[in-house]
């Protein structure tokens, strides 16, 4: 029997998580391009970014030449910076900023970061199909804290889930916003992932 699917967050109905998810406007606008293979699976959370912002996008696939939309977003006139750890023996030429010094450079609202979703493993392929993303110029962040992505295995203590990447750089890059306001509006991203979490450890118990 077919399971039945929420057509808003993609989950079956039984862990549906449009009730954990609260909309945040992001000025950075985040752009995610995930692993085919990433998809359909519940433990993903590139969903739960693109339900909570505002400025959010996801494309789906390997290569940037089935994806012109992404294409199109990667050629804008605004500055596109790619979070991801430099590829030791990489010979394509790019410049790697802290988040902390792209917002002293930018106007927020003229950067877009991209983030690419899946393993090490595939995302690294990601990179070596596309020459196009190995020339963008990458962001660097320091993450505030470890991996709170219990469910599912990290490559190690230092590796972030999708959505807790795109909380730490937003929350960097829009630091002084965030600082006059006197909270983080994006911390609804890391309440959302953990209800997902906690859904997931309850199904497990109960089944």
């Amino acid at each position: 029997m077919a399971r039945d699917i929420c057509s808003i967050c993609d989950r079956p109905k039984r862990v549906c998580l449009c009730p954990h998810v609260s909309k945040r406007v992001n000025l950075c606008e985040v752009g995610i391009l995930q692993h085919p293979s990433e998809a359909c699976l519940i433990k993903g959370t590139a969903k739960i970014a693109q339900l909570s912002l505002s400025n959010c996008s996801i494309w789906v696939g390997e290569s940037l030449d089935k994806l012109p939309g992404l294409v199109d977003w990667l050629t804008d006139s605004k500055q596109v910076f790619l979070l991801y750890p430099e590829i030791e023996g990489q010979t394509e030429a790019f410049t790697a900023l802290s988040a902390e010094a792209v917002q002293a450079a930018y106007c927020v609202e003229d950067i877009k970061v991209l983030v690419l979703d899946g393993t090490w493993r595939k995302t690294h392929k990601m990179m070596m199909l596309n020459k196009a993303l190995r020339e963008l110029n990458r962001i660097m962040i320091q993450p505030s804290s470890t991996s709170r992505y219990r469910i599912r295995r990290q490559k190690s203590p230092q590796s972030l889930s999708t959505v807790e990447a795109i909380y730490e750089v937003l929350s960097d890059i829009e630091g002084h916003r965030l600082a006059q306001a006197g909270s983080n509006p994006y911390d609804v991203l890391i309440e959302s992932f953990e209800a997902m979490q906690a859904q997931q450890e309850a199904f497990r118990v109960r089944s």
